[in-house]
């Protein structure tokens, strides 16, 4: 994995709205982007995060006592499970977000539920009540900016070093996205996002965390020109990244957004100096669900709003809500929102 912190693809966590949304795009132009910040290898995540689904289940048993959660339709604390409008009053904006106990963040749109970042997932997790979206992005080669977590479309639609920033969005979409890593990989494939169709269709109503993941720190400029075409972008987009990014985070915040860095239990007790070393560039922290409660109690002693990530399952909402994160970045939309 290379070094470059803004450029190299971070970890891997742990997944067509049609109305367009009241805040629209207003017009607005780019912003230079900082320098490329350098820093440490690091271990692969994909192996950490694979097997989290799988051992959810017995994650209810570890937390005693009664922890708040947001209202789980179908369950004893929420009404049965039915579609929400879009601009609903579940969706939140960046100032609310924080005021809501157990606000949920649609991963990748609700990666284990549907084909990633498709305007599919995310229309359906909006419909079951999810609070924020989150989303990863590329760049292809003719400047277009497009849900995906990888550097290449070779995971989510079965090519072979297909990397987008070589390609052109008219190439990318002769690709569709598979739901071979979802719970119901039958269901039908579906179309990458532009960056623009889904902040059409939920700037107006919902944070929308956005990750440029592997795209070049040079390009940076060009992305806060487009968060900068909506209304009131501060009031809509957290500028995402994983703990050790530099100039995503710097950049962001020197232009007024909230910033949420991810980090992992495993590695922040492995290296006593990562926490301390660069926690200071993010607004909120995130933290994986599996952590120890140690790391959860250093995360809570920074004062800072701490969201879990990557939560697949009731049972894992649980226990993140029980070792006091404030928020859920969840994968298994329905799991946790219409168990």
């Amino acid at each position: 994995m290379p070094g470059d912190e803004d450029s190299a693809t971070p970890p891997a966590e742990g997944g067509r709205g049609d109305a367009r949304a009241a805040g629209g795009w207003a017009g607005g132009g780019d912003a230079h982007a900082a320098g490329r910040g350098a820093g440490p290898g690091r271990i692969s995540r994909r192996a950490m995060i694979g097997g989290l689904a799988g051992g959810a289940a017995v994650l209810a048993a570890a937390v005693g006592g009664a922890v708040l959660l947001p209202r789980f339709p179908g369950s004893p604390n929420g009404p049965a499970a039915s579609p929400k409008p879009h601009g609903s009053p579940d969706g939140l904006l960046v100032d609310r977000l924080t005021t809501r106990p157990g606000f949920t963040v649609a991963h990748r749109g609700g990666s284990l539920d549907w084909p990633e970042m498709s305007m599919e997932a995310y229309r359906n997790s909006v419909a079951l009540g999810v609070n924020a979206l989150e989303i990863s992005l590329a760049r292809t080669s003719d400047g277009v900016w497009f849900g995906l977590h990888d550097d290449t479309l070779d995971r989510t639609s079965g090519t072979s070093g297909f990397h987008a920033a070589e390609h052109t969005w008219s190439e990318v979409q002769q690709h569709t996205i598979t739901a071979a890593e979802t719970n119901d990989p039958t269901q039908p494939r579906q179309p990458y996002l532009r960056f623009e169709e889904l902040a059409d269709a939920y700037a107006g109503t919902h944070t929308i965390f956005v990750d440029p993941k592997a795209v070049p720190a040079e390009h940076f400029g060009e992305l806060l020109g487009l968060m900068g075409r909506v209304k009131h972008p501060t009031a809509t987009f957290v500028a995402k990244g994983y703990c050790t990014a530099r100039a995503w985070p710097v950049d962001a915040r020197a232009r007024g957004y909230r910033t949420w860095g991810y980090y992992y239990g495993a590695e922040v007790a492995a290296d006593g100096t990562l926490f301390a070393s660069t926690q200071e560039r993010w607004s909120w922290l995130g933290l994986d669900y599996t952590a120890g409660a140690e790391q959860w109690r250093t995360f809570a002693a920074s004062g800072k709003p701490v969201l879990a990530h990557v939560v697949p399952s009731r049972a894992a909402a649980t226990r993140s809500r029980g070792e006091g994160a404030l928020g859920l970045v969840v994968s298994g939309v329905r799991e946790v929102l219409a168990a």
